[in-house]
Protein backbone atom coordinates (compact mmCIF):
# COMPACT_ATOMS: atom_id res chain seq x y z
CA UNK A 1 0.00 0.00 0.00
CA UNK A 2 1.40 3.40 -1.27
CA UNK A 3 1.59 6.64 0.71
CA UNK A 4 -1.80 8.10 -1.16
CA UNK A 5 -3.51 4.81 -0.45
CA UNK A 6 -2.93 4.94 3.46
CA UNK A 7 -4.43 8.45 3.30
CA UNK A 8 -7.37 7.43 1.55
CA UNK A 9 -7.66 4.66 4.30
CA UNK A 10 -7.72 6.77 7.43
CA UNK A 11 -10.31 8.98 5.23
CA UNK A 12 -12.67 6.01 5.22
CA UNK A 13 -11.40 5.19 8.87
CA UNK A 14 -12.68 9.29 9.88
CA UNK A 15 -15.98 8.64 7.54
CA UNK A 16 -16.76 5.57 8.98
CA UNK A 17 -16.95 7.22 12.97
CA UNK A 18 -18.81 10.27 11.36
CA UNK A 19 -21.37 7.64 9.57
CA UNK A 20 -21.55 5.31 13.03
CA UNK A 21 -22.42 8.55 15.07
CA UNK A 22 -24.45 10.20 12.65
CA UNK A 23 -26.87 7.16 12.58
CA UNK A 24 -26.49 6.73 16.16
CA UNK A 25 -26.45 10.31 17.36
CA UNK A 26 -27.17 12.63 14.09
CA UNK A 27 -24.57 14.58 15.19
CA UNK A 28 -20.85 14.59 13.40
CA UNK A 29 -17.93 15.35 15.90
CA UNK A 30 -16.18 18.68 14.98
CA UNK A 31 -13.03 16.25 15.41
CA UNK A 32 -13.56 14.17 12.09
CA UNK A 33 -13.62 17.12 9.61
CA UNK A 34 -10.35 18.81 11.80
CA UNK A 35 -8.69 15.48 11.69
CA UNK A 36 -9.47 15.83 7.97
CA UNK A 37 -7.80 18.78 7.05
CA UNK A 38 -4.69 18.03 9.78
CA UNK A 39 -4.55 15.48 7.80
CA UNK A 40 -4.57 16.78 4.31
CA UNK A 41 -2.03 19.42 5.31
CA UNK A 42 0.54 16.62 6.49
CA UNK A 43 -0.28 14.66 3.30
CA UNK A 44 0.61 17.94 1.33
CA UNK A 45 3.61 18.71 3.52
CA UNK A 46 4.84 14.89 3.44
CA UNK A 47 4.26 14.07 -0.12
CA UNK A 48 1.83 11.38 0.58
CA UNK A 49 -0.81 12.53 -1.98
CA UNK A 50 -1.20 14.57 -5.66
CA UNK A 51 -2.97 17.64 -3.77
CA UNK A 52 -1.23 20.55 -3.53
CA UNK A 53 -1.69 23.38 -0.65
CA UNK A 54 -3.25 25.49 -3.16
CA UNK A 55 -5.94 22.23 -4.48
CA UNK A 56 -5.83 21.66 -0.54
CA UNK A 57 -6.90 25.31 0.42
CA UNK A 58 -9.28 25.52 -2.75
CA UNK A 59 -10.59 22.19 -2.02
CA UNK A 60 -11.67 23.52 2.20
CA UNK A 61 -12.94 26.61 0.79
CA UNK A 62 -15.21 25.27 -2.14
CA UNK A 63 -16.33 22.52 0.28
CA UNK A 64 -17.06 24.92 3.08
CA UNK A 65 -19.37 26.94 0.63
CA UNK A 66 -21.41 24.31 -0.57
CA UNK A 67 -21.75 22.72 2.46
CA UNK A 68 -22.61 26.11 4.15
CA UNK A 69 -25.09 26.70 1.65
CA UNK A 70 -26.83 24.02 2.00
CA UNK A 71 -27.38 24.50 5.42
CA UNK A 72 -28.30 27.26 5.32
CA UNK A 73 -31.31 26.25 2.63
CA UNK A 74 -32.16 23.51 5.25
CA UNK A 75 -30.71 20.77 3.07
CA UNK A 76 -28.35 19.39 5.19
CA UNK A 77 -26.84 19.66 8.72
CA UNK A 78 -24.01 21.93 10.27
CA UNK A 79 -21.99 18.17 10.63
CA UNK A 80 -22.51 17.29 7.01
CA UNK A 81 -21.42 20.86 5.78
CA UNK A 82 -18.49 20.76 8.03
CA UNK A 83 -17.73 17.26 6.75
CA UNK A 84 -18.03 18.65 2.97
CA UNK A 85 -14.91 21.11 3.95
CA UNK A 86 -12.62 18.37 5.47
CA UNK A 87 -13.22 15.91 2.21
CA UNK A 88 -12.35 19.21 0.07
CA UNK A 89 -9.32 19.84 2.23
CA UNK A 90 -8.78 16.72 1.89
CA UNK A 91 -9.20 15.51 -1.59
CA UNK A 92 -8.58 18.99 -2.97
CA UNK A 93 -11.00 20.91 -5.37
CA UNK A 94 -10.52 18.37 -7.61
CA UNK A 95 -11.38 15.29 -6.05
CA UNK A 96 -14.17 16.90 -4.57
CA UNK A 97 -16.09 17.46 -7.16
CA UNK A 98 -15.72 13.81 -8.39
CA UNK A 99 -16.68 12.81 -4.58
CA UNK A 100 -19.59 15.24 -4.30
CA UNK A 101 -21.00 13.60 -7.69
CA UNK A 102 -20.46 9.95 -6.22
CA UNK A 103 -22.00 11.58 -3.60
CA UNK A 104 -24.91 12.87 -4.60
CA UNK A 105 -25.86 9.06 -6.32
CA UNK A 106 -25.13 7.65 -2.94
CA UNK A 107 -27.81 10.28 -1.02
CA UNK A 108 -30.18 9.27 -3.48
CA UNK A 109 -29.83 5.63 -2.74
CA UNK A 110 -30.15 7.06 1.08
CA UNK A 111 -32.51 8.95 0.43
CA UNK A 112 -34.60 5.79 -1.00
CA UNK A 113 -34.08 3.86 2.19
CA UNK A 114 -35.28 7.31 4.78
CA UNK A 115 -38.54 7.26 2.46
CA UNK A 116 -39.01 3.73 2.71
CA UNK A 117 -38.18 3.70 6.42
CA UNK A 118 -40.79 6.99 6.65
CA UNK A 119 -38.08 8.70 8.10
CA UNK A 120 -39.12 12.76 7.56
CA UNK A 121 -35.08 13.81 7.32
CA UNK A 122 -31.99 11.43 6.72
CA UNK A 123 -28.20 11.31 8.21
CA UNK A 124 -26.11 12.22 5.11
CA UNK A 125 -23.04 11.07 6.78
CA UNK A 126 -23.43 7.55 4.77
CA UNK A 127 -23.90 8.99 1.54
CA UNK A 128 -20.50 11.06 1.77
CA UNK A 129 -18.78 8.08 3.31
CA UNK A 130 -20.34 6.09 -0.08
CA UNK A 131 -19.43 8.69 -2.42
CA UNK A 132 -15.86 8.50 -1.53
CA UNK A 133 -15.45 5.00 -1.34
CA UNK A 134 -16.65 4.97 -4.81
CA UNK A 135 -14.72 7.62 -6.18
CA UNK A 136 -11.79 5.94 -4.41
CA UNK A 137 -12.52 2.50 -5.38
CA UNK A 138 -12.70 3.92 -9.18
CA UNK A 139 -9.14 5.72 -9.39
CA UNK A 140 -7.44 2.59 -7.67
CA UNK A 141 -9.26 0.30 -10.28
CA UNK A 142 -9.01 2.78 -13.57
CA UNK A 143 -6.30 4.55 -15.35
CA UNK A 144 -5.13 7.47 -13.63
CA UNK A 145 -7.56 10.87 -14.26
CA UNK A 146 -10.40 8.60 -14.73
CA UNK A 147 -13.01 9.09 -12.27
CA UNK A 148 -16.90 8.31 -11.98
CA UNK A 149 -17.83 11.82 -14.37
CA UNK A 150 -15.65 10.22 -16.96
CA UNK A 151 -16.93 6.73 -16.88
CA UNK A 152 -21.02 8.11 -17.12
CA UNK A 153 -20.10 10.82 -19.45
CA UNK A 154 -17.00 9.56 -21.59
CA UNK A 155 -15.55 13.54 -20.57
CA UNK A 156 -13.32 14.20 -18.06
CA UNK A 157 -14.60 16.44 -15.14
Amino acid sequence: MNSSQLVAAAVMVLLAVSVWTDLRDRTIPDSVPIAMVVLGLVACWRGWHEVTFAQLGLGLLIGFAIGAALFYLGAMGGGDAKLCAGLGAVCGYGGLFEVLFATALAGGMVSAWAKRRGLESLPYAPAFAGGYVVTVAIAWTLAPKTGLWHLITGRPL
